[in-house]
């Protein structure tokens, strides 16, 4: 057998254990939506409401998912499913942006608790509007967005 020959089988057993763009970016969106969850649930957890002093955990929050975009965006684009990709990146996008519009409402002292509270409520809509769009590209732990947004009661 030559040296070219091998290489060449080398390169072919390579390629078949090598992991599709699609389910590459899967697994490393679902690994940074599983730590996500986790903070979002530990130490970024809403209290018993949404008031001022959760605006720092509000802002942490946003640096995670602006993250959690950047990097998804960066990574190969996958053989199928680009449009349920962009539609989950737009979505992740809008729930971002509401986030964003949250902290600065937590942050104004004339914003009534009812506004906080609608507030809340479109960033709630907007965390299971992102989970659906998740499910449908393939993403497993990207689509748990039923927490993120837990207030305790």
């Amino acid at each position: 057998m030559t040296k070219t020959t091998l290489t060449g089988i080398v390169l072919l057993l390579l390629a078949g254990c090598a992991v599709p763009p699609r389910q590459a970016l899967i697994e490393s969106a679902d690994e940074k939506c599983r730590a996500i969850s986790e903070r979002f649930a530990g130490d970024l957890a809403y209290g018993d409401g949404i008031g001022a002093d959760d605006s720092p955990g509000i802002r942490e929050r946003v640096a995670l998912l602006k993250d959690l975009h950047d990097h998804t965006s960066r990574m190969p684009k996958p053989e199928t499913g680009q449009a349920e990709l962009n539609a989950w990146l737009t979505k992740l996008a809008d729930y971002t942006a509401d986030l964003r519009k949250m902290s600065g409402m937590m942050e104004s002292p004339q914003v009534a608790d009812i506004i906080r509270a609608m507030q809340a409520g479109i960033a709630m809509e907007s965390a299971k509007s992102l989970g659906q769009a998740a499910q449908r590209f393939g993403f497993k732990d990207c689509a748990r967005t039923e927490n993120w947004e837990h207030i305790a009661s």
